[in-house]
């Protein structure tokens, strides 16, 4: 069954429950204010019959007016025994109740009575000396004037449950329209593979705000794709370098190897052995393709963390931004002969800490790797603004004002750092963790020679 029928349905049934309600409480209220009127009439009959001073009217259709009792009730009396004493048509049914009231143990009684099948509304009231005085009228017409309303209030609501579906039916394939563009915009984008194609639907409702967050959705898969694209081009493109070092002096090696083997001389037994590189050629070689084999593990490892998504690396937690940098600092110590001078100031943050103890990471290891040998790295971690910033400065050449955007970029390596080891994603990475986090990193300016990096976090909020 489709969203519109269900809707429509949906629609009709609410109506019908509403309708029902309505009609039934309609129902009620005519019916108690019918029987209200003819109890009312019963009083006004007694008080007549009352004021007659004991007169009642006769037998056979006579007909009383002026202050005696019309013939459109039916009177009675009983003894206090229950017996009839005077009836003015046809004998009423005479209950307990009735018979209490001729006693004088009730002061009046109300109740419904049938009599050769015709439904009466008797009203007894005691009179004295005789006992209690009943009065009747039949329940024809109150019976009749709720019926009829019962059966209008039916068609009514008949009608109007039909017309509500179909309304309903009418007003949800509009509502849906919308819907159906956005389905078929995402047919279209699963069919085509094209993610520009965005939902023009200027509305401010709940289906506008559907669109805007599915052409959000296709703008990021489209920033995505193109992510990815460009990941895959400039990760092809410094792969072939190192391999294509490899490859050369693998081959090298190999046709050395042959040249090397003893050749049997056409017109001499045996010939010398040729030796087509030395051993400090060979050596250089292999040293080359170890490098080589370096960098593109290093590179791959790079890549590795680059594409790895931020939830792989574990829900963020609140941690103190100090300890991550310091348990870095640690490693580093551990690991090289470079001095540390530290300053931390307990920050925290909301984070992935696998990913910000690995962005910190590679911006000591390019501390490191750039500081003259001697000098030490300095790093700071320290609250500004509801930020937690993070600086680590070196003594090595600096980077040039032209640059200091560009070095965030993948694979992107100042002229200077060409000859140097590595495969220029580190900064990538810390830009990418810092965005992820809602927050920035930049090189800023230096007093002195060196280069600062700074990495900022938003502050975890106030418990």
């Amino acid at each position: 069954m489709s969203f519109r029928t269900r809707l429509g349905l949906l629609v009709a049934a609410s109506v019908a429950v509403a309708v029902l309600a309505v009609s039934g409480v309609a129902l009620w209220i005519a019916r108690a204010e019918a029987r209200s009127a003819l109890d009312r009439k019963l009083d006004d009959r007694v008080a007549v019959l009352v004021a007659s001073g004991g007169r009642m009217p006769e037998r056979r259709g006579v007909q009383f007016f002026g202050r005696f009792v019309p013939r459109d009730v039916l009177v009675q009396i009983v003894a206090s025994n229950g017996a009839v004493v005077y009836a003015s048509d046809e004998v009423l049914p005479v209950a307990p109740a009735d018979v209490a009231v001729a006693n004088g143990r009730a002061h009046r009684h109300r109740s419904d009575v049938s009599a050769d099948g015709v439904r009466l509304r008797v009203l007894t009231v005691p009179v004295a000396p005789v006992g209690a005085l009943m009065v009747a009228s039949p329940l024809d017409e109150v019976d009749a004037n709720v019926t009829g309303l019962r059966n209008a209030l039916a068609v009514v609501a008949a009608v109007g449950v039909a017309g509500a579906g179909l309304l309903g039916f009418l007003v949800a394939g509009r509502a849906i329209r919308p819907v159906r563009r956005l389905t078929d915009a995402a047919r279209n984008v699963a069919r085509t593979q094209d993610l520009d194609q965005p939902i023009e639907l200027e509305r401010d409702d709940e289906l506008g705000e559907l669109a805007r967050s599915f052409n959000a959705m296709l703008e990021a898969l489209a920033l995505s794709r193109a992510q990815q694209h460009r990941l895959v081009t400039d990760a092809g493109h410094e792969l072939r370098t190192p391999l294509t070092s490899i490859r050369t002096n693998i081959e090298l090696l190999a046709r050395a190897e042959q040249l090397a083997t003893p050749v049997e001389d056409a017109g001499d037994a045996v010939g010398d052995a040729v030796v087509a590189l030395d051993g400090d050629e060979r050596r250089q070689m292999l040293d080359d393709v170890q490098f080589e084999l370096d960098q593109l593990t290093e590179l791959v490892n790079e890549l590795v963390e680059l594409a790895t998504d931020q939830r792989s690396q574990g829900e963020p937690e609140r941690v103190d931004l100090a300890e991550l940098a310091a348990s870095v600092v640690d490693r580093h110590r551990r690991r090289t002969e470079t001095d540390f001078v530290t300053e931390f100031e307990p920050c925290e943050v909301v984070v992935s800490a696998a990913l910000v103890e690995r962005a910190i990471g590679n911006l000591v290891d390019n501390a490191v790797k750039w500081s003259p040998p001697g000098e030490p790295v300095e790093i700071s971690v320290a609250a500004v603004d509801r930020e937690a910033h993070v600086r680590v400065r070196d003594r090595g050449p600096g980077i040039p004002t032209a640059l200091r955007e560009t070095v965030f970029e993948r694979f992107y390596r100042v002229p200077e750092a060409r000859s140097q080891p590595g495969s220029g994603l580190g900064l990538s990475i810390v830009d990418y963790v810092a965005r992820s986090h809602d927050g920035s990193a930049s090189v800023i300016d230096t007093d002195g020679p060196g280069t600062t990096v700074e990495f900022r976090l938003p502050l975890a909020e106030l418990d």
